[in-house]
């Protein structure tokens, strides 16, 4: 937008000003405490003032080059649409996106070269999906089979194969703060769909 000379001033002082009293607020969760402990506090402030950092999804669905997960979802946004060939019906999609962990198979996988960009950009972090909403587990668990580790995915023989302890802990050599990304709702889990929300039926 093209701003003349002598309104641009005004237009500055409402932008702050707006900022100041219409900033995006959160609500917090009824019965949450802040924590006490001097060192999480401590910790806290720190990531308030590094700012700048990378949050990277990388999954199964990597290979099909499309947004991770809602396509699972009955939500239906221009982003999230399945391709056809995919699959044709919603259950035959979803079939074909979890057997998507038998061809999993990214055998160039460097996270060095992941920090050595990060740091050059100058960035100060990374927070990595370790489990998005798909269920899917880039990490050694105990909890279910569909994951990295997994004898059924064929990176599992690869001697990074536990994605995430690899990224972190190059990441972490190189200086970097550490975050997870971790989605409590878990879509493979055959719990977590009511049968009046089927995903079929809303599609």
């Amino acid at each position: 937008m093209f701003i003349k000379p002598k309104t641009k001033t005004f237009f500055l002082s409402s932008l702050l000003l707006s900022s100041t009293f219409f900033s995006q607020a959160h609500n917090v969760s009824e019965g949450y405490q802040k924590p006490t402990d001097p060192l999480v506090v401590q910790n806290l402030e720190n990531w308030q003032d590094i700012k700048f950092g990378l949050f990277m999804h990388w999954g199964t669905y990597s290979q099909w080059g499309i947004v991770e997960s809602w396509s699972l979802c009955p939500e239906d946004e221009s982003w999230t649409q399945r391709k056809p060939e995919h699959g044709k019906s919603y259950y035959e999609y979803v079939k074909n996106y979890e057997n998507l962990q038998t061809t999993f198979n990214p055998t160039q996988f460097n996270p060095q070269k992941w920090a050595d960009a990060a740091k050059k950009a100058g960035m100060k972090y990374v927070v990595f999906t370790t489990k998005h909403h798909d269920g899917f587990a880039m990490f050694d668990t105990q909890q279910s089979d569909y994951k990295i580790t997994s004898s059924k995915t064929p990176f599992s023989k690869n001697p990074k194969a536990d994605i995430t302890k690899e990224i972190f802990n190059t990441f972490r050599k190189n200086g970097f703060k550490i975050g997870a990304y971790f989605s409590k709702p878990d879509w493979h889990s055959d719990d977590y769909w009511l049968e009046k929300n089927n995903p079929e039926l809303l599609w």
